[in-house]
C-alpha cells in the first residue's frame, strides 16, 4: 500500500514526489486587504513538512473586488512579497513537494460585504450579469495572476471552476449566453482554456490545471443531461473538459458538488458515504476519458480510518492518479509523511463539521477538535 502513495509523477519539467495532496482548504486568515499573513505562513511551514506530494495554496482571489472570505487572499503585484515569503519559507523547509496556488474569482459566491455577480441570466436572482467584455477582463486577471504566482515562485496554478465560483458557472450546460463564453461545450470553457493555453505558452514548464465540480446537482448545473435537467449525465462535462484538456492542462482536480447549497455532495458525511463513492466514479470518469493526463480525486478525509485504503485501492487501480485530502490536512498537516512512514498515530478527522462551520460564520477556521491551524 505505501509503495502506491510513494510513486513520483512527472509533469511538465517538475515532479511530484508522492501521490498525496492536500487540497486546498481556505483558513480566512488573511489581513483585511487580503495579504498573506504569519499565521497562515506557519500553516504551510506544516504543510512543507507534512511531506506531501501536492499542496494547493487555498483560494487566491485574483480580484479585490468579488470575495467570498472577509480575510480571504488577493494576489496582485503590491502584494507579491508576502507570497514570496510564504514560498521561501515552503521550500526552505521541504523541496521536494509542489506548492500550487488556486486562483478563483467568487462570482455570485460572492458575500454580501463584496460585489457579487453572475455569469447565467434567466434565474431569478437579481445580481447583475457580467458582460462579454468583463469576462474577457476577467480571462485576462487569470493570466496576469498566473505570471504573478509564477514569480512568486509557485510550481503552478488551479484555475478554480468548481462549487458554484465564476469559472464553474461557466461551464453549466444551462449557461445559454449568446455570445462567446456560453453555449457551446468550446464556449463554455473558454475563459479557462484561454487561460491555460496562453500560461502554458509563456511557461511551458509552469504547472496548470483545473478544480472541477463534475456534478453540481443543480438544474443546468454541471454535469446535468441538459440546460433544464437535473438528472446526472456525465457526457456533457466530459466534452467540456475535453477542451481544457487539449488547450494544455496537466491536470484535471475532481471534486462535486456546491457546498453552499448541498454541502454533504461535496463533503460526504459518515452517515451517508455513499456520496464518498460518487467521487470515486467521478474521477474515473475522467481518467477513462483522459488517461494522459494527471486527474485527482477528492473527499477522501470522509473514509475517516478507511481512507488510506480507499486512497491506495484507487490509485491501483488507476481510478486516480493523486488521492486529495481536504478536511485531514487541516486536521493533521503531517497526515502525509504519516501514511508514508507507516505511522499510525493520526489526528483523524472525524467529521464534525467545526471547520466548515467557522468558514460559513466568516470566522478565522481551524479544525476545533484538535484545535489546529497548521
Amino acid at each position: 500500500m505505501l509503495d502506491t502513495f510513494s510513486k513520483s509523477y512527472d509533469f511538465s519539467g517538475k515532479t511530484a514526489p508522492n501521490r498525496l495532496v492536500a487540497q486546498a482548504m481556505e483558513i480566512n486568515s488573511a489581513t483585511e486587504d487580503g495579504r498573506i499573513t504569519e499565521k497562515i505562513i506557519r500553516r504551510y511551514e506544516e504543510l512543507a513538512r507534512g511531506e506531501w506530494g501536492i499542496v494547493f495554496l487555498e483560494a487566491v482571489s485574483i480580484t479585490p473586488d468579488h470575495l467570498a472570505r472577509t480575510h480571504g487572499l488577493v494576489i496582485s503585484e503590491d502584494r507579491l512579497d508576502g507570497y514570496r515569503e510564504l514560498v521561501d519559507r515552503f521550500k526552505t523547509i521541504n523541496n521536494s513537494s509542489l506548492i500550487l496556488f488556486q486562483l478563483t474569482h467568487s462570482g455570485r459566491m460572492s458575500g454580501g460585504f463584496s460585489k457579487r455577480v453572475r455569469a447565467i441570466a434567466g434565474d431569478d436572482s437579481d445580481l447583475p450579469v457580467l458582460t462579454e467584455g468583463e469576462l474577457d477582463e476577467n480571462s485576462r486577471s487569470f493570466v496576469s495572476a498566473c505570471v504573478l504566482a509564477r514569480e512568486a515562485g509557485a510550481d503552478g496554478v488551479d484555475l478554480k471552476a468548481c462549487h458554484g465560483y465564476l469559472g464553474g458557472e461557466l461551464l453549466r450546460p444551462g449557461n445559454t449566453r449568446k455570445d462567446s463564453y456560453g453555449g457551446s461545450a468550446k464556449n463554455r470553457a473558454r475563459m479557462i482554456t484561454e487561460s491555460i493555453r496562453e500560461v502554458k505558452g509563456l511557461f511551458p514548464d509552469f504547472i496548470i490545471g483545473t478544480r472541477v465540480s463534475l456534478y453540481e446537482g443543480i438544474l443546468g448545473g454541471c454535469g446535468a443531461a441538459g440546460a433544464g435537467e437535473v438528472i446526472e449525465e456525465l457526457s456533457d462535462m466530459l466534452s467540456v473538459l475535453e477542451h481544457v484538456v487539449t488547450s494544455g492542462a496537466d491536470f484535471i482536480n475532481v471534486s462535486a458538488g456546491i457546498p453552499a447549497i448541498h454541502p454533504q455532495l461535496t463533503r460526504p458525511e459518515n452517515k451517508c458515504l455513499f456520496n464518498l463513492y460518487h467521487h470515486f466514479r467521478y474521477a474515473k470518469a475522467v481518467v477513462d476519458r483522459f488517461p494522459d493526463i494527471a486527474v485527482i480525486g477528492s473527499a477522501y478525509s470522509a473514509g475517516k480510518e478507511t481512507a488510506v485504503h480507499w486512497a491506495a485501492e484507487n490509485i491501483k487501480r488507476g481510478y486516480v492518479h493523486f488521492a486529495g485530502f481536504g478536511r485531514q490536512n487541516l486536521a493533521d498537516p503531517g497526515f502525509a509523511r504519516k501514511v508514508l512512514n507507516g505511522d499510525t498515530d493520526i489526528d483523524r478527522c472525524i467529521l464534525c463539521g467545526g471547520c466548515s462551520r467557522l468558514l460559513k460564520n466568516q470566522e478565522r477556521v481551524r479544525c476545533i477538535q484538535y484545535d489546529t491551524e497548521g
